[in-house]
This record gives structure tokens, C-alpha cells and sequence, in this order.
């Protein structure tokens, strides 16, 4: 499992806008939306299962939960993780689907959840839709 660094993008470049990205958030038993949306070209920040808790990275790092998917087509992938300060080496590859994903974790991961469920970093989410709910 590869996890996700916690330094934030710098600004874009002039001219060398991205597009847009639309993003949701999806509950860890939504994963079939999740990756339906992210196939539509969306990228989906699906909540996984905590039990990596603890363990280190294969490049080292204490990986600690919360722990998401952040799923996307590559290309689009590989621009949201530019916008994060994340590598896209980093990127899982593709398997059945044609998403990949990053593995994102810890403070990342907190940051992500509650400005995509609308809640403080560190003090839990307000309760979520019970579908994918777009940034606004």
C-alpha cells in the first residue's frame, strides 16, 4: 500500500490550466458507485476499511486512518493528485476496471472527509448522503 504525501500542490503554472475535477465521497459500502462515478470520469474518494492501522509503507511511513481510495480514469487521476502534491507513481494501477487509485491516509485522508462531508478535521463528519455528494 502505497500512502499519499502530505505536502499540498504549489500553483499552477500559467497556462497550463487543468480542467475541472468533480469530486464525491462515497461510504465504504458505495464502492460500486464509487467506481461507476470515477469511470464517468469523476474522481471518487471512497472511505476503506482501517486495518492498515499502524503499519508502515513500503516507503516507510506510519500509515494511519482513516484510510480512502481516491479513484480515477489515470489521466484524470494523475491531474487531481498534482492539484495534492501527490506523485503519480504512487498510483495503484489498474485492475478489472480501468480506475486506478491512490491510497491516502491519516491527516490527508481527515482533510478530504470533512471538506467532502462538511465537517472539522479531527472532531468526526456530520452524517453523509446516502449517495456520492458533489464538492460545491
Amino acid at each position: 500500500m502505497h500512502g499519499a504525501a502530505l505536502t499540498p500542490a504549489g500553483p499552477e503554472p500559467p497556462g497550463e490550466a487543468e480542467p475541472p475535477l468533480e469530486e464525491r465521497y462515497f461510504e465504504r459500502r458505495q464502492i460500486r458507485d464509487a467506481i461507476a462515478f470515477a469511470e464517468r470520469g469523476g474522481i471518487a474518494v471512497h472511505r476503506n476499511l482501517d486495518a492498515y492501522d499502524g503499519r508502515l509503507s513500503p516507503r516507510g511511513v506510519v500509515m494511519r486512518k482513516p484510510f480512502l481510495h481516491v479513484i480515477g480514469l489515470r489521466p484524470r487521476l494523475e491531474a487531481w493528485g498534482r492539484r495534492h502534491g501527490l506523485r503519480p507513481e504512487w498510483i495503484q494501477p489498474e485492475g478489472r476496471r480501468r480506475v486506478a487509485h491512490y491510497d491516502v491516509f491519516g491527516p490527508l485522508a481527515e482533510t478530504l472527509i470533512a471538506r467532502l462531508r462538511g465537517s472539522t478535521p479531527g472532531r468526526g463528519p456530520e452524517e453523509a448522503p446516502s449517495r456520492g455528494r458533489p464538492l460545491a
